[in-house]
């Protein structure tokens, strides 16, 4: 890097997770580099309280010289990660909300492509999820309020797609579906490129989190597809998803009320499509690719 920064002037530069203290800051500024911004992906720290957050501070203010000028965050929730964790200066901070292209997520009707893709009967309402299957991501919170739908006798129109399943990760949710009737209104449906697709002819899509995790592109996804959300009502997510507005959000972990919401969405048609008129409103105004891109331009003056 010194030896590109020798013969190279640079303005700004920007990276990504660039961490806190960092010793290729104290490079640049020994170039001349009038801005080094950091674009944070992630949560930076736990969030902390006094005194461990005051010593956190203490750190800052020693180490600031080896500190990015700015770091960018991808929601509220996780710059607070960066200033009541790390704590790093308000002022250090901004919040850049994560886009997605408009050109490949927006609505458009597709009612049966789902059901003929995966073979699943045509009179169900698809629930869809798309996404990591590790245990924070809630697929387990999913696959039980399957299993409390069946045991509720509430079922019988209902079907739960899940995608991004790889090397045999659903075994484990498919055998506590085994002997239920929902084993047969469930379907892992791996890594795909149609997700676009799946997500038009869906009728509500779920999101599971039991912990905290960042802003999932998938969420953003559902909202661009005009797809109404059953989210867990977590930092990241209560950010994407307005309650009574684009959809529910429900207590994490708690599979009753999951299950309640999607059989009482998929039920309420007048509110179903009252939330699917909203989501893609939504994106436009807050999570476009292209505001994205425009807000970290250099020559956006806001920070």
């Amino acid at each position: 890097m010194a030896e590109l920064l020798a013969v190279t002037k640079f303005d700004a530069i920007l990276a990504f997770d660039l961490p806190f203290p960092c010793s290729i800051v104290s490079v640049a500024k020994q170039f001349k580099v009038g801005r080094v911004i950091s674009y944070w992906g992630a949560s930076m720290s736990d969030i902390n309280k006094w005194p461990l957050l005051g010593l956190r501070k203490l750190e800052y203010l020693i180490k600031q010289r080896r500190s990015a000028d700015l770091f960018l965050f991808e929601s509220k929730a996780m710059q607070r990660t960066a200033t009541h964790g790390r704590g790093l200066p308000i002022g250090k901070t901004h919040v850049i909300p994560l886009g997605v292209d408009l050109c490949q997520y927006f609505p458009e009707e597709k009612k049966v492509y789902t059901h003929l893709q995966l073979k699943i009967p045509q009179g169900r309402k698809v629930i869809f999820y798309s996404g990591h299957m590790e245990a924070r991501k809630g697929v387990g919170t999913i696959i039980k309020a399957a299993l409390k739908l069946a045991q509720d006798g509430r079922i019988a129109e209902l079907h739960f797609v899940l995608c991004g399943n790889k090397n045999n990760e659903e075994d484990v949710y498919l055998a506590n579906l085994r002997g239920s009737d929902a084993a047969e209104h469930v379907t892992f449906a791996g890594y795909r490129n149609d997700i676009p697709e799946l997500m038009c002819s869906s009728y509500v899509g779920v999101i599971g989190f039991v912990g905290w995790d960042s802003v999932t592109h998938s969420s953003i996804e559902m909202l661009a597809s005009g797809l109404p959300q059953v989210n867990s009502n977590l930092s990241d997510l209560a950010e994407v998803t307005v309650h009574d507005g684009t959809g529910f959000l429900f207590k994490p972990c708690d599979y009753s009320e999951l299950a309640w919401c999607l059989y009482n969405l998929t039920r309420d048609s007048i509110q179903r499509q009252f939330f699917a008129e909203n989501t893609p409103k939504r994106v436009v105004s807050f999570f476009g690719q292209s505001n994205q891109i425009s807000l970290i331009s250099p020559t956006h003056k806001e920070y």
